[in-house]
């Protein structure tokens, strides 16, 4: 895994294109992934109707079968670079398309950095344009050097060292981000183990503390055995057991308070009904005894509910 090699994305202007046939394209594949940049593939679609050579139009045609079914790979990737930008504003048709296909073609490398992007182009002004952009995993070559790669699996020096170059950048890229694993896991590897040695220290500190001596000792797992040992207490009987009852029982056996309003009510009731009694019963002793001297005497100094409930059952 570490040995294997990036893969190689291949792409192409439409001056090489037209240059070949179906047999010649088909061979290209061999040696990556193919991709068109769009505006390539336009070109040639308009040559299909308006060539001006009959030869170029059948070219065309033909490449426009071919790439229906080749799993060629039209892209409309862009990126600006400094060195693609046009040198004057006016530029022809054939200039504008130069422009469009090398930033096409950067911008494909962009989206895969981890891929070697081969450009195929006969244009020695427009490989340099992009070699001077100076992207580490973009190289270009002509298209008989694409055609004997793929015919002898020879790769050409430019493409060979432009991979190497690639392969280096890849592996300190992951190497770096290893080694910031790496330091992300000692972080947290510290972490747990300042947090183990913590609580070692609180385990030590409880073991040593007298409590726990005097605890260890009684039980005699440590200590001197020989020790003479102590007579053991009876143990106490606990009368405070009714404090260790669930508190659920404990207000089961309260008797709840009365109420205040209640017992007043009911010792008012209590009161007015003994009163009635009374009077009820000095009223039956007065009819029966029937002390005129008696009744003269004590009548005024009944109270006045009493002497008229006398009167309606004397009617003399």
């Amino acid at each position: 895994m570490a040995n294997q090699l990036p893969p190689v994305l291949v792409t192409f202007d439409a001056d090489v294109l037209m240059a070949g046939r179906t047999q010649v394209w088909q061979e290209y594949a061999k040696v990556g992934t193919c991709y068109i940049p769009e505006v390539v593939y336009d070109e040639i679609d308009h040559l299909t109707g308006r060539a001006v050579e009959p030869a170029i139009e059948q070219v065309a045609r033909e490449f426009m079968r071919f790439f229906s079914d080749s799993g060629w790979i039209a892209t409309d990737a862009q990126e600006t670079h400094r060195a693609l930008e046009p040198s004057i504003k006016n530029q022809s048709k054939q200039a504008m398309l130069v422009v469009a296909t090398a930033q096409c073609v950067y911008g494909l490398a962009q989206e895969h950095p981890e891929a070697l992007v081969i450009f195929v182009s006969n244009s020695q002004p427009l490989l340099k344009r992009l070699a001077s952009v100076a992207a580490p995993n973009l190289c270009g070559i002509t298209g008989a050097m694409l055609l004997n790669w793929a015919r002898k699996g020879e790769r050409p020096p430019t493409a060979t060292q432009q991979l190497q170059s690639l392969m280096r950048i890849l592996a300190e890229r992951k190497s770096t981000q290893r080694g910031n694993s790496r330091i992300q896991d000692a972080a947290v590897g510290k972490t747990g183990t300042s947090a183990s040695k913590f609580t070692g220290m609180r385990g030590t500190s409880e073991l040593n503390s007298p409590i726990a001596s005097t605890k260890t000792n009684h039980t005699g797992f440590t200590g001197n055995r020989s020790a003479t040992p102590r007579a053991k207490k009876p143990p106490r009987i606990r009368e405070e057991s009714r404090d260790y009852e669930p508190a659920v029982y404990r207000m089961k056996s309260i008797t709840p308070p009365k109420k205040r309003n209640s017992s007043f009510l009911s010792g008012a009731f209590n009161f007015l009904g003994a009163l009635f009694f009374l009077t009820v019963a000095i009223g039956i002793l007065w009819r029966v005894f029937d002390v005129r001297g008696f009744r003269k005497t004590f009548v005024p100094a009944l109270p006045q509910p009493v002497q008229q409930f006398v009167k309606s059952i004397d009617p003399k």
